[in-house]
């Protein structure tokens, strides 16, 4: 069935030098099917285009004609992703603008972080290029995993690399991240460790304050995980009589799925409900770091959980089981 449900999509234009948007537009797809036809192959297993996607030309005319937007990138990188709440911030958030805001002096300290190999983030060279002539510090810090982890893609992952960047005279940010990184490991993350994080950024405080309210208003609680898992009519049955404060013993392996707050239009939960005799959807609030200890790859969102640590799932809820939805109603 054709989806129908509006949504926006924001096509940039990358500046060459701090690799941040230099302009951009903003255009809405009724049905996804029809921009993900124009994607190509890339697009086929993202079936609601929540990827980064780096356009070619043709690409660019295709998605232009169809959708009569008229978006010239005038000989730059053309880039497409789904819009984000984080769009409506009353700031500008440092995400994809970090050299140019650290140049401007408006944010001091800067951590990349991604899976290696390769030995590179995003338009690293970029950086390079200022730390070149003293503008900016770096330092690199690689992690490496016990064991290699395979990716969805098939990519071989041997560890995290983190490259830090300051301005010049900031370098003790990067210290005073690793302590509240290391705190957060024994105590949990929290709300005063979140504006140190923000402080140390280099955002305002009215900008702080503001983010911690939209925190709490989403009911976000740090230090949870949220994770979902879809039940029988006789596991139903049995988190009702256990006052919907525990999962009863399950003679099978647990498919779960994890987000850290919820997304209305996050489509993985419900696909839990197309197992057979799946009859409800339900959603459980854990400890985080616990759980991802007794999962077998925190670094996933999709989890197998065999029978005999359901009772260790149980024990690290932090509120009642909650009832998503049930099939047929």
């Amino acid at each position: 069935m054709a989806e129908s449900t509006p949504r926006r999509f924001i096509l940039q234009a990358i500046h060459p030098e701090y690799g941040c948007p230099a302009f951009e537009a903003m255009f809405v797809v009724e049905k996804l099917e029809e921009l993900r036809e124009l994607l190509g192959p890339d697009a086929e297993e993202d079936q609601d285009l929540e990827y980064f996607y780096t356009l070619e030309p043709n690409e660019v005319a295709a998605i232009n004609q169809r959708f009569d937007i008229g978006f010239d990138p005038l000989g730059r990188t053309a880039c497409l992703y789904k819009w984000t709440e984080s769009r409506n911030f009353p700031y500008l958030i440092h995400a994809g603008y970090e050299l140019l805001l650290m140049l401007e002096g408006r944010k001091q300290f800067a951590r990349m972080y991604l899976e290696y190999p390769p030995m590179q983030h995003h338009h690293e060279e970029g950086f390079d290029r200022y730390v070149a002539q003293g503008l900016l510090y770096k330092e690199v810090e690689i992690k490496e995993f016990d064991r290699p982890v395979r990716s969805k893609d098939g990519r071989l992952m041997e560890g995290i690399r983190t490259a830090y960047y300051t301005r010049k005279g900031e370098e003790w940010r990067i210290q005073a991240w690793q302590m509240i990184e290391a705190a957060s490991r024994k105590t949990g993350w929290n709300d005063t460790l979140e504006r140190l994080e923000g402080m140390l950024f280099g955002y305002e405080d009215w900008q702080n304050d503001w983010w911690i309210e939209k925190i709490r208003q989403r009911k976000y609680q740090f230090g949870t995980l949220l994770v979902w898992l879809a039940i029988s009519d006789l596991e139903l049955a049995g988190i009702e009589n256990a006052g919907y404060r525990a999962l009863p013993p399950m003679n099978r392996t647990l498919h779960l799925v994890s987000e850290f707050e919820e997304d209305p239009n996050d489509k993985e939960p419900l696909r839990l409900m197309e197992a057979d005799g799946a009859l409800a959807l339900v959603r459980l609030r854990v400890k985080a770091k616990a759980f991802l200890d007794l999962v077998e790859d925190g670094r996933d969102r999709f989890h197998q959980l065999p029978a005999d640590r359901i009772g260790n799932l149980n024990g690290i809820l932090v509120e009642n089981i909650e009832v998503v939805m049930t099939r047929g109603g």
